[in-house]
């Protein structure tokens, strides 16, 4: 991380247009993530001076007044603490207390109070001597970057004097005394510190104590014993030699500008997730991953939205983020436009993974490589698509969009596997299509205009057909069983998932088995997306195959005024009344 120490703050920041380019092209090099950081620098200040201007009297409870703290870390003249990723959000999380939209069970005072601990910190390394008062959230507190203190005492929020003497730390609670000491102690847990690598090394923090490590409200620490460590120590260092080798541009980069690893909790669905945050610039959480290519991955996947999230900090990519509305092929629910631009951007991280690790893969690992290459490059494209025709994109953001597609046109000459790409191809498309018929809702008067004039065809005065979003009413990812059976049908294990057989046929590419077996579940449940989804893709018919939903919603109307029909034999009075459908 490139720390200025001068304290200076410029009155605007420019990106070099050299770097502006490597950006929207999907990359950055070391120079464009100092120039990032720059950026966090003073948003970091603004954002801190903001807290304070915000606080009165009142909020800071028994601690002293904020503007002490203040004093501090307005003179600080090392950037570490003041740039460290959970610093920004922790002020994010205390504004949003402060302006009502959060809302939490402990005073604000404990939150607000952090300030202190802030204050504490950079006395600390700065030398220099210091009394203050510190909130302990359930009889503890955090000192970003150094640990975490805890006493006995089971209160919800309460404090501890705090005394620094030529950089020592020494807290005292209710008759405890605890002076901060530099490995783990009775009533200390240090932030860990993870360095992997020889030349080219990755340093960061190994956050499981910090309560603002996660995405939104505070959470409690959850340690790690030394054997997860461990755990994750090899798997950083096999990941990081992946990327060292494979490359090293982007590990170059990362290392500059990922300086936080945080733990999650185990997915319930054993899968492995990640996330980050723009107030977390440097941050990269993640659940425990399956092995070192899946925690590659998942750091370069983290690494494009830590980048853009940068860059969105410095100028807008999008006129106006808009309803969720866009269909993004890796999430099962509507997203706005800006939600659309950050996918695409960190997915095509993950395609170009891909894309070289085929490169260097062999056999059965070969062809799953080519899978993730041909599914995360499917994704890439389809949104690229959808952005494009775009209204909504700044000059910025037009310039972000052009340069994916040319990267991404770049890979059309590439030769994948034809089972992997097949298979990459029906995920794609059921996704696609099962969207469709979960959240667009066709006009109900077009339905029904449609309906009276079955089966003579010529729906006077039907218009332009309009379609409406129905906001997601659940965050149930339903579409993780098409991309198991795809990855399992790839090492010849689809057997073992205990799918339908109709999904493990169209899998194998038997349509006509597939698409019998999806008519039948059709006939039997008519409102299942899946089932329909299913006979969308096994089928050449339009516009069964591309608006799915018109075929189901005329197919339902029918049905509620007791016409027996075929889904297939609607698609086709569709295709010949309405030919703007196909």
């Amino acid at each position: 991380m490139h720390r200025d120490n001068a304290g200076h703050v410029p009155d605007k920041h420019r990106i070099p247009a050299g770097q502006l380019a490597e950006l929207c092209a999907g990359g950055g090099d070391v120079a464009t993530l100092r120039t990032l950081w720059a950026g966090q620098r003073s948003r970091r200040l603004l954002l801190l001076d903001t807290v304070r201007k915000s606080l009165n009297e009142d909020d800071m409870g028994p601690l002293p007044p904020a503007a002490a703290a203040w004093s501090v870390l307005a003179g600080a003249g090392d950037d570490s603490l003041l740039l460290h990723p959970q610093v920004g959000s922790w002020a994010a999380y205390t504004l949003r207390r402060k302006r009502g939209k959060a809302t939490s069970d402990v005073p604000f005072w404990l939150d607000a109070g952090v300030l202190h601990t802030l204050a504490l910190v950079t006395n600390a390394r700065a030398g220099r001597d210091w009394q203050t008062s510190v909130p302990l959230r359930n009889g503890r507190v955090m000192l970003p970057t150094l640990g975490m203190a805890y006493f006995d005492d089971d209160q919800k929020a309460s404090t501890a004097v705090a005394t620094c003497t030529a950089g020592q730390i020494r807290l005292e609670h209710d008759g405890q005394t605890l002076v901060v000491p530099d490995d783990e102690a009775d009533g200390w847990w240090p932030l860990r510190r993870l360095r992997v690598g020889g030349d080219l090394a990755l340093s960061v923090y190994l956050d499981d104590i910090d309560p603002s490590r996660e995405l939104a409200d505070p959470v409690a620490p959850d340690r790690l014993d030394e054997d997860d460590v461990a755990r994750w120590v090899k798997l950083l260092d096999g990941a990081w030699t992946i990327l060292c080798q494979d490359h090293p541009a982007t590990a170059r980069a990362l290392a500059e500008g990922v300086v936080s690893l945080v733990p999650l909790p185990v997915d319930e669905l054993g899968t492995t997730r990640s996330a980050s945050t723009g107030e977390a610039f440097g941050s990269v959480m993640i659940s425990p991953p399956e092995d070192e290519v899946d925690l590659a991955v998942s750091l370069v996947h983290e690494f494009q939205h830590i980048k853009l999230g940068g860059l969105l900090h410095l100028m807008p990519l999008t006129d106006d983020d808009g309803a969720a509305i866009h269909h993004a092929p890796w999430r099962d629910d509507p997203r706005p436009l800006a939600g659309l631009v950050q996918g695409v951007y960190a997915f095509y991280g993950i395609a170009d993974f891909w894309r070289t690790r085929r490169l260097v893969s062999a056999g059965m690992h070969r062809r799953i490589a080519d899978f993730e290459f041909a599914y995360a490059g499917g994704q890439v494209r389809e949104a690229l698509v959808a952005l494009t025709a775009s209204a909504g994109l700044t000059t910025a953001g037009r310039s972000l969009v052009n340069g994916l597609a040319a990267k991404v046109r770049s890979w059309d000459a590439e030769l994948i596997d034809p089972v992997a790409a097949s298979s990459a191809e029906v995920v794609c498309r059921s996704h696609r299509a099962e969207w469709r018929l979960r959240y667009l809702h066709p006009d109900d008067d077009q339905v029904r205009s449609l309906a009276t004039a079955w089966p003579a065809g010529d729906p006077a005065g039907l218009g332009s057909l309009r379609d409406a979003i129905t906001p997601a009413a659940t965050s149930a990812r339903w579409s993780l069983g098409w991309e198991k059976l795809a990855r399992a049908h790839l090492v010849g294990r689809a057997d073992r998932l205990g799918a339908a057989p109709a999904d493990v046929a169209v899998m194998s590419g038997d349509d006509k088995l597939a698409g019998d077996a999806y008519r039948r579940d059709v006939a039997a449940e008519p409102g299942d997306p899946h089932a329909w989804a299913g006979l969308s893709i096994t089928t050449g018919e339009e516009p069964l195959r591309s608006r799915p939903e018109w075929v189901r919603a005329l197919f339902d109307a029918l049905r509620a005024h007791g016409e027996d029909v075929e889904p297939l034999a609607v698609s086709q009075w569709l295709a010949r009344t309405v030919p703007s459908l196909t």
